[in-house]
This record gives C-alpha cells, sequence and structure tokens, in this order.
C-alpha cells in the first residue's frame, strides 16, 4: 500500500491535522494520527479524546491506504520536508517515507500486536440543521474569547453560550455577539471552537447527532465534538440583561493610544492595590491614575455624548483584554452606571464590572 501527494499539500494538511491531537500522556489515543485515502479521498483523523479532527484532500492518486502513527514525530519530519513530493509506503509494521531522503517510522501496535485501528465516529446524514460562516468564529475567537473564564469554580463560563447571541463571562467582565447561530442555546467548549478556526471556507454546515453531538461540516475540514453539559446553569438571562443596559454617557477614544497609556500606568500598579486603576470622566477626556495617583495620565476623546463627571475603579489587566478585543482601532466607551462600564463595537458589547473597596480588601 502507497500513495503519493505534493510535499507542500500534505505538509499543509498534516500542519491543520496536528491541532487537533492534544497529546495527553494519559490518553495514548490523543498522540496517534491516523491517515487513510480510499476513493482517491485522503483523510487526516486527531483527537483530544473528546473532539474529532478531519482534514480531507479529493483526487489524491495511489491505492487504498491506512495507518496510524505517532502524530508529534510524523508532523516534525513532514514539517521538515523541502522535495517536490512525498511518498508514503507501509511494509508490514514500518512506514516507509521517501521524500528528501528515506525514513522508517515503526508503527505503534495495539495489545494483541496489531496495527492500530483509529475511531472514527463522524457519520454524516441529513441536511445540516443550520450553517455558521467562518466570519462569525473568527468575530467569536477575537472577542468573545476574552471573556471566557479559565478557572473551574464554575464550569459552564469556561463554555461559549451559544444561541441567538453568542454570550461570553467569568462573571468579572462579560462579552454578547449580537448574531444568532442557533435556535436552541447550547454550550461549545473552547477546545471544540477553536478547532473550527482551522477552517478555510466560509460557509460552513452543522449537522447534530444524539442530542448532544455537533459535527461542523466544510469541503475539506470536518470538526466532531460533544456539546457541554450546564446549558440550563447559565445565569443567561442576568447577563442579557447587563449586556442591554442602557447608558446615557459615551465617548470614543483611540485604541492604540489606550492600551500605551495602560501599560504605562501598569508600571505604578502595586501588588496590594489588587490590580486597580481610577477612571475619571472629564469633559476633554479620561484621566487614568494608579490608586496611590503615584501614575497619572490623561486621554483625550474622539468624540463625547451625554458627559457627565464620573469617576470609577476597574481592573487594570481585565480593561487591557476587552480594549485588544476590540476590531475597530476606535474604543467606544459607556459609562456612568454604578456597577460597569461598557465597550461596544457594531454587534458586539462588551462589560467589565467595576471595583468597590470590599473587592480591593
Amino acid at each position: 500500500m502507497k500513495f503519493s501527494s505534493k510535499a507542500i499539500v500534505f505538509q499543509e494538511m498534516v500542519g491543520k491535522a496536528i491541532k487537533g491531537a492534544s497529546c495527553d500522556k494519559m490518553i495514548p489515543l490523543t498522540s496517534l494520527m491516523a491517515i487513510e485515502l480510499k476513493n482517491k479521498q485522503l483523510k487526516l483523523i486527531t483527537t483530544d479524546a473528546s473532539n474529532y479532527l478531519y482534514i480531507l484532500q479529493k483526487d489524491v492518486e495511489g491505492d487504498d491506504f491506512y495507518v496510524v502513527v505517532q502524530a508529534e514525530q510524523f508532523s516534525k519530519l513532514i514539517s521538515k520536508l523541502t522535495s517536490e513530493n512525498v511518498v508514503l509506503e507501509l511494509d508490514g509494521q514500518v512506514l516507509n517515507i521517501k521524500a528528501n531522503g528515506t525514513y522508517k517510522i515503526e508503527l505503534p501496535l495495539d495489545e494483541n500486536g496489531e496495527l492500530i485501528k483509529y475511531p472514527d465516529p463522524v457519520a454524516i446524514k441529513g441536511k445540516p440543521f443550520t450553517e455558521i460562516k467562518l466570519s462569525t468564529i473568527k468575530t467569536i475567537l477575537n472577542t468573545n474569547k476574552a471573556s471566557l473564564a479559565i478557572t473551574m469554580e464554575e464550569p459552564v463560563y469556561t463554555g461559549y453560550y451559544v444561541a441567538d447571541r453568542v454570550v461570553t463571562t467569568d462573571t468579572f467582565k462579560m462579552c454578547g455577539l449580537n448574531t444568532p447561530v442557533f435556535e436552541e442555546p447550547a454550550l461549545i467548549s473552547p477546545e471544540l471552537m477553536n478547532l473550527l478556526d482551522i477552517m478555510t471556507d466560509e460557509k460552513i454546515s452543522v449537522y447534530k447527532k444524539d442530542d448532544d453531538i455537533l459535527q461542523f461540516v466544510s469541503k475539506d475540514c470536518i470538526v466532531y465534538g460533544h456539546k457541554m453539559e450546564g446549558v440550563e446553569d447559565y445565569e443567561i438571562e442576568t447577563i442579557s440583561t447587563m449586556l442591554d443596559e442602557k447608558f446615557k454617557s459615551r465617548c470614543k477614544i483611540n485604541k492604540t493610544a489606550m492600551l500605551s497609556l495602560l501599560d504605562r500606568i501598569s508600571l505604578f500598579v502595586g501588588e496590594h492595590d489588587d490590580k486597580a486603576i481610577v477612571l475619571t470622566f472629564t469633559k476633554e477626556g479620561i484621566d487614568v491614575s494608579s490608586k496611590q495617583s503615584s501614575g497619572v495620565e490623561s486621554i483625550a476623546y474622539i468624540e463625547s455624548k451625554g458627559f457627565k463627571a464620573f469617576t470609577c475603579k476597574v481592573a487594570i489587566d481585565m480593561l487591557a483584554q476587552l480594549i485588544k478585543a476590540n476590531a475597530s482601532e476606535t474604543v467606544e466607551m459607556e459609562y456612568g452606571n454604578a456597577a460597569s462600564i461598557k465597550i461596544v463595537d457594531g454587534d458586539v458589547t462588551q462589560v467589565i464590572a467595576l471595583l468597590d473597596d470590599s473587592q480591593e480588601e
């Protein structure tokens, strides 16, 4: 059994496929990659034990072919090839790779001493229940991701709430993308959402299987994964109320200038300050200072509406994260409410909770 491919094409496929292998030493399957050629379709499969990534290529010439290799070693070798073509040939329990030279890779075996058979769970039947745009996925990862919880105190907030809008929160900051995706709410894990970024087609078809399984399909990539549990525990009504809250005062500032300002002020935020800084909204702009006022700087408004003098405290790292996630070079900030300030950019709304004295102690 053997087949050949343009090296640059195969390198691109393997480079994508390795992103689906978590290489968890406690779960051997996650360190493997399946390579199959059948009916001139080349398929690479990797997994993190929950989600499966399929990279596909049509019109590949060769014999029907199937091997399972150690993903990391194989991908490193393929990435270093400079030959025009690469040939893979199975010889018993050894994979021969012919490119710049000839390389022999011993294949992993199962408990019976046989070549490993890799799980292949994807089953595409019927019509997709919805479609999602790759540009929507890019927006989610560029904006919503910044508000994901990264600790497990409340596991549901480590996932993306996907319904008639996409919502993320770590309970201190939150983000809402006003783009409908699913009719019925689902929680999508960050690992599954990250895999969707590998796709290249703008239109992605979504299939459901057994109610808790989602299959995202394009012409050269399939992502198979399970919904997260606990969607009913996600406090979406409370979060939506905060995202939709109306503010009377708003202003626009330059993104790059504000991030540079925060970077300088961070040098004066002491280890006992709980990362807090003070924002004072004046007629001309925002005065930003450390708690002890040892670092003070101002940024002028590009635009201001409904001005009212207002002072608040926020965590500098959280504010910087949300501003970095803002796609526009102009940051539109809404302020004046006692609990939070808001950053709005088209269909994206980000909210950060204000600090009070009790939170700083």
